[in-house]
C-alpha cells in the first residue's frame, strides 16, 4: 500500500495543507474585499485558514497513528492485518490485496513529506559530489552556496590496498545545514571484498539497537576516525544551530545509515537535526535495527530507482542465520527519474510492497542512474552543468 504522487507535490507533513482541506484563500480575500473588511480582517481570516489546515492535519496524523496502533495490535495478536480493508484477519483466505504480517510493515506516513525538489537539485548533487576527490567542482557548477570542509579517503580493506573509502563534510550558512556525504563502491577488488566479507562475517550487534552488517560498520569507523569525526565536531562547534544532511549513493548509502545511526547514539546530533536521504542502498541491518531506525528518524528516505538489484540484498546473514530488512521509508521510481516523473511513497518498510512487487528483472544501470543522469561519470566530471551526456538510454 502505497501513495502515489506526480513529481511536483505539495509539500507539507502528511499533504495536510490549506489547499488540501478546500480552503481559497483567493475566494476569502476577494469575499472580505466586497464587503469591505480591513486589512486586519484580512489577517484574521487568512489565520483561521492556517489554523484550520493545522486542524486536519493534525486529524489525518492521529489517523494515521490508530490505524498504525490497529495494525499492531493485529500482527501481534499472530493474526495478519488486511491494509485495503483495514481488518484484522482470522482466516488466511480471506480476500485481501495488502496483507500485513509484521509491525515494521504496519502502514505509516512520514512525518515530514518527501521532496523530489529538494532530492532532485540538491540532495543528488551533494550525493555525486562524493565521487570526485574535489566535490567543491560540483557545488562550484550546482550549489554555488555549499561549501567544502574537508574530503577524507582512507584504506578501508586488510586486504587490498588500491580498496578506499571516501567521505566529505561541507557546510552550507544559506540553507543552516552541515552535511557529510559518502563515497559508493569502486573498482573490482572493493566490491568482491564487500560480498566477500558479508558472506565471512555476516552483522555484528550494534549497541542495544540490534545487527548491522560488519562490513559496512568496518567501513564507517576508517572513516570516523581517518578525520570525519574530528571535522563534524569542528562543524557543530562552528555553527551549533545548523541541521546535519546524511548522504550516500550504493556503499555511500550504507555508510550513511550507519553514520546516521552512530551520530545519534553519541548525542553529536540528535535525530531530529538530521536529514538522512540516500540512494540505492541495500540492506543495512536485522528486523530489530530497521524497527529502531524507523522510530528514530523522523526525516530519512531511501530512494530506489526502479529495477536497481542492490536495494534487494542482501536478504540474509547466513553466518548468524538473520533476515535483513530495509528500515522506512522507501521512494520507489518506477521509470527513468526524468524531471516530472512519479514517485511513490511506500508507506510499508520491507516486505512484497513497492519496489518489491516489480517482478522485472533486476537492472544494472538503474543502480548506476539516479534522476536520468550517471551519478560515478557525472561526479568525476565535477558536475557540469550541461547533464544531457549523462543521461540513461532508453530502451
Amino acid at each position: 500500500m502505497s501513495e502515489r504522487i506526480p513529481a511536483t507535490p505539495k509539500i507539507g507533513i502528511l499533504k495536510g495543507s490549506k489547499r488540501d482541506a478546500g480552503f481559497d484563500d483567493h475566494a476569502l480575500s476577494s469575499k472580505i474585499l466586497i464587503a469591505n473588511q480591513s486589512q486586519s480582517l484580512d489577517r484574521s481570516f487568512s489565520s483561521v485558514g492556517m489554523l484550520l489546515g493545522q486542524g486536519v492535519l493534525w486529524c489525518l496524523l492521529v489517523i494515521g497513528i490508530v490505524v498504525a496502533d490497529r495494525c499492531s495490535d493485529c500482527v501481534a495478536s499472530g493474526k495478519t492485518y488486511c491494509a485495503n480493508t483495514q481488518q484484522c484477519l482470522d482466516d488466511v483466505e480471506t480476500r485481501c490485496d495488502t496483507r500485513i504480517k509484521l509491525a515494521l510493515n504496519c502502514p505509516r506516513s512520514p512525518m515530514i513529506a518527501y521532496s523530489d525538489e529538494l532530492a532532485r537539485n540538491q540532495i543528488m548533487v551533494i550525493t555525486t559530489a562524493a565521487q570526485n576527490p574535489n566535490p567543491q567542482l560540483c557545488f562550484d557548477n550546482q550549489l554555488p552556496t555549499m561549501k567544502v570542509y574537508k574530503y577524507r579517503e582512507v584504506n578501508c580493506s586488510k586486504v587490498y590496498d588500491d580498496v578506499t573509502c571516501a567521505a566529505f563534510t561541507a557546510y552550507d550558512v544559506t540553507k543552516k545545514a552541515i552535511v557529510v556525504s559518502f563515497k559508493g563502491a569502486h573498482g573490482e577488488h572493493q566490491i568482491r571484498e564487500l560480498m566477500e566479507s558479508f558472506m565471512i562475517h555476516g552483522t555484528m550487534k550494534f549497541f542495544d539497537y540490534g545487527r548491522v552488517a560488519k562490513m559496512g560498520y568496518d567501513s564507517f569507523m576508517y572513516l570516523w576516525n581517518g578525520g570525519i569525526q574530528e571535522d563534524l565536531r569542528y562543524l557543530k562547534y562552528t555553527y551549533p544551530t545548523f541541521e546535519l544532511w546524511v548522504n550516500g549513493h550504493s556503499l555511500g548509502a550504507t555508510l550513511g545509515i550507519i553514520a546516521s545511526s552512530f551520530i545519534a547514539h553519541i548525542h553529536l546530533f540528535e535525530p531530529d537535526q538530521m536529514k538522512v536521504m540516500v540512494m540505492g542502498a541495500g540492506r543495512v541491518g536485522d528486523y530489530a535495527f530497521a524497527d529502531w531506525y524507523s522510530n528514530t528518524f523522523p526525516y530519512s528516505f531511501r530512494i530506489v530507482h526502479r529495477d536497481d538489484p542492490a536495494t534487494r540484498s542482501p536478504t540474509v546473514d547466513d553466518v548468524h542465520n538473520v533476515t535483513m530488512y530495509h528500515a522506512r521509508f522507501e521512494v520507489w521510481y518506477d521509470n527513468y527519474m526524468k524531471p516530472g516523473d512519479a514517485y511513490e511513497v511506500c508507506q510499508e518498510a520491507d516486505g512484497p510492497y513497492c519496489s518489491n512487487l516489480s517482478t522485472d528483472k533486476p537492472i544494472a544501470d538503474d543502480h548506476l542512474y539516479y534522476f536520468n543522469i550517471q551519478l560515478p561519470l557525472w561526479g568525476h566530471a565535477g558536475c557540469p552543468k550541461n547533464i544531457s551526456a549523462y543521461a540513461q538510454p532508453e530502451n
